[in-house]
Protein backbone atom coordinates (compact mmCIF):
# COMPACT_ATOMS: atom_id res chain seq x y z
CA UNK A 1 0.00 0.00 0.00
CA UNK A 2 2.66 2.22 0.65
CA UNK A 3 4.42 1.85 -2.59
CA UNK A 4 0.94 2.41 -4.32
CA UNK A 5 1.02 5.38 -2.64
CA UNK A 6 4.32 6.29 -3.81
CA UNK A 7 3.40 5.48 -7.63
CA UNK A 8 0.20 7.87 -7.13
CA UNK A 9 2.32 10.53 -6.39
CA UNK A 10 5.04 10.53 -8.57
CA UNK A 11 2.51 9.52 -11.90
CA UNK A 12 0.61 12.58 -10.52
CA UNK A 13 3.45 14.56 -10.08
CA UNK A 14 4.42 14.32 -14.25
CA UNK A 15 0.70 14.25 -15.22
CA UNK A 16 0.85 17.88 -13.75
CA UNK A 17 3.92 18.79 -15.26
CA UNK A 18 3.82 17.67 -18.69
CA UNK A 19 -0.02 19.09 -18.82
CA UNK A 20 1.53 23.15 -17.31
CA UNK A 21 3.99 23.48 -20.46
CA UNK A 22 4.14 26.68 -21.05
CA UNK A 23 3.62 27.93 -24.21
CA UNK A 24 5.56 30.78 -26.05
CA UNK A 25 4.63 33.35 -28.12
CA UNK A 26 5.94 34.93 -30.43
CA UNK A 27 7.99 38.23 -29.80
CA UNK A 28 8.19 40.79 -32.27
CA UNK A 29 12.17 42.58 -32.08
CA UNK A 30 11.39 45.52 -33.84
CA UNK A 31 9.23 48.57 -33.77
CA UNK A 32 7.88 49.58 -37.63
CA UNK A 33 8.84 53.01 -36.94
CA UNK A 34 11.99 52.21 -36.32
CA UNK A 35 12.50 50.56 -39.38
CA UNK A 36 11.47 52.98 -41.06
CA UNK A 37 13.64 55.81 -39.77
CA UNK A 38 15.61 54.32 -43.16
CA UNK A 39 14.39 56.83 -45.67
CA UNK A 40 14.96 54.61 -48.66
CA UNK A 41 12.74 51.75 -47.56
CA UNK A 42 10.10 54.00 -45.91
CA UNK A 43 9.31 55.24 -49.24
CA UNK A 44 9.64 52.02 -50.62
CA UNK A 45 7.02 50.55 -48.04
CA UNK A 46 4.94 53.54 -48.01
CA UNK A 47 4.71 53.21 -51.82
CA UNK A 48 3.72 49.92 -51.53
CA UNK A 49 1.27 50.32 -48.67
CA UNK A 50 -0.89 52.96 -50.23
CA UNK A 51 -1.90 50.88 -52.62
CA UNK A 52 -1.76 47.59 -50.24
CA UNK A 53 -3.50 48.21 -47.44
CA UNK A 54 -4.55 44.96 -46.23
CA UNK A 55 -3.17 41.25 -47.02
CA UNK A 56 -4.76 39.93 -50.72
CA UNK A 57 -4.39 36.44 -52.01
CA UNK A 58 -2.13 36.51 -54.99
CA UNK A 59 -0.35 39.62 -53.76
CA UNK A 60 2.52 38.53 -55.81
CA UNK A 61 0.76 39.55 -58.86
CA UNK A 62 0.73 43.22 -57.93
CA UNK A 63 2.89 45.61 -59.76
CA UNK A 64 3.44 47.41 -56.97
CA UNK A 65 4.14 44.12 -54.56
CA UNK A 66 7.06 43.31 -57.30
CA UNK A 67 8.53 47.27 -57.17
CA UNK A 68 8.46 46.15 -53.46
CA UNK A 69 10.35 43.28 -53.92
CA UNK A 70 12.59 44.70 -56.16
CA UNK A 71 13.46 47.70 -54.24
CA UNK A 72 14.06 45.85 -50.73
CA UNK A 73 17.18 43.67 -50.07
CA UNK A 74 16.87 40.04 -48.10
CA UNK A 75 18.51 41.37 -45.09
CA UNK A 76 15.45 44.50 -44.67
CA UNK A 77 12.77 41.84 -45.23
CA UNK A 78 14.29 39.63 -42.86
CA UNK A 79 13.93 42.80 -40.31
CA UNK A 80 10.49 43.37 -41.44
CA UNK A 81 9.37 39.93 -40.82
CA UNK A 82 10.40 40.37 -36.95
CA UNK A 83 8.22 43.42 -36.87
CA UNK A 84 5.34 44.11 -34.73
CA UNK A 85 2.69 44.63 -37.40
CA UNK A 86 1.26 41.20 -37.90
CA UNK A 87 0.28 42.42 -41.72
CA UNK A 88 3.65 43.73 -42.51
CA UNK A 89 5.01 40.09 -40.97
CA UNK A 90 3.39 38.65 -43.83
CA UNK A 91 3.74 40.98 -46.56
CA UNK A 92 8.00 40.46 -45.74
CA UNK A 93 7.59 36.84 -45.86
CA UNK A 94 5.22 36.53 -49.10
CA UNK A 95 8.36 38.83 -50.39
CA UNK A 96 10.81 36.67 -49.27
CA UNK A 97 9.43 33.59 -51.14
CA UNK A 98 9.30 35.27 -54.44
CA UNK A 99 12.44 36.20 -53.60
CA UNK A 100 13.31 32.43 -53.60
CA UNK A 101 15.19 32.60 -49.93
CA UNK A 102 16.80 29.79 -49.09
CA UNK A 103 16.42 29.78 -45.34
CA UNK A 104 12.66 30.79 -45.91
CA UNK A 105 11.60 27.22 -43.95
CA UNK A 106 13.72 28.30 -40.83
CA UNK A 107 11.87 31.90 -40.79
CA UNK A 108 8.53 29.83 -41.17
CA UNK A 109 9.78 28.14 -38.06
CA UNK A 110 10.81 30.96 -36.01
CA UNK A 111 6.96 31.73 -36.14
CA UNK A 112 5.92 28.49 -35.35
CA UNK A 113 4.15 30.53 -32.44
CA UNK A 114 3.36 33.32 -34.07
CA UNK A 115 -0.51 33.05 -32.93
CA UNK A 116 -1.41 37.20 -33.71
CA UNK A 117 -4.29 37.55 -36.31
CA UNK A 118 -4.30 38.45 -39.81
CA UNK A 119 -7.09 38.65 -42.69
CA UNK A 120 -6.32 37.74 -46.01
CA UNK A 121 -9.07 38.88 -48.57
CA UNK A 122 -9.60 37.00 -51.93
CA UNK A 123 -11.45 39.17 -54.27
CA UNK A 124 -14.59 39.86 -54.95
CA UNK A 125 -15.47 39.22 -51.03
CA UNK A 126 -14.26 36.50 -49.45
CA UNK A 127 -12.19 37.20 -46.24
CA UNK A 128 -10.07 34.43 -44.27
CA UNK A 129 -8.85 35.34 -40.51
CA UNK A 130 -5.76 33.19 -39.86
CA UNK A 131 -2.76 33.42 -36.93
CA UNK A 132 0.18 34.53 -38.84
CA UNK A 133 1.91 31.55 -38.71
CA UNK A 134 -0.86 29.52 -41.14
CA UNK A 135 -0.43 32.73 -44.00
CA UNK A 136 3.57 32.00 -43.58
CA UNK A 137 3.00 28.23 -43.66
CA UNK A 138 0.19 28.19 -46.69
CA UNK A 139 2.63 29.96 -48.75
CA UNK A 140 5.08 27.33 -48.42
CA UNK A 141 2.16 24.52 -49.12
CA UNK A 142 2.69 21.77 -51.81
CA UNK A 143 0.82 23.39 -54.49
CA UNK A 144 2.86 26.60 -54.32
CA UNK A 145 5.49 27.71 -57.06
CA UNK A 146 8.51 28.04 -54.84
CA UNK A 147 10.93 25.48 -54.64
CA UNK A 148 11.21 25.36 -51.09
CA UNK A 149 7.58 24.30 -50.77
CA UNK A 150 6.98 21.09 -48.77
CA UNK A 151 5.42 18.01 -50.04
CA UNK A 152 1.89 16.95 -48.72
CA UNK A 153 3.34 14.83 -46.34
CA UNK A 154 5.40 17.74 -44.52
CA UNK A 155 2.89 19.63 -45.01
CA UNK A 156 0.53 17.78 -43.04
CA UNK A 157 2.78 17.36 -40.22
CA UNK A 158 4.08 20.42 -39.45
CA UNK A 159 0.51 21.72 -39.90
CA UNK A 160 -0.10 19.41 -37.20
CA UNK A 161 2.30 20.39 -35.00
CA UNK A 162 1.40 24.18 -35.37
CA UNK A 163 -1.96 23.65 -34.28
CA UNK A 164 -0.62 21.54 -31.18
CA UNK A 165 2.20 24.15 -29.86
Amino acid sequence: MKYLNIIILVSSFFFFSCNNKEVKSFKPTTKLDLILKNKKLSKTYYEFRIENDRLQSRVEENESFLKFINNTSIDELIIFTKCDSPVVRCFAFKALVEKKYPKIREILFEHKNDNETVIEYSPPCLQFKMPVKNYMLNQLDPFSKTKYKFNKAEFLAIQERFIVE
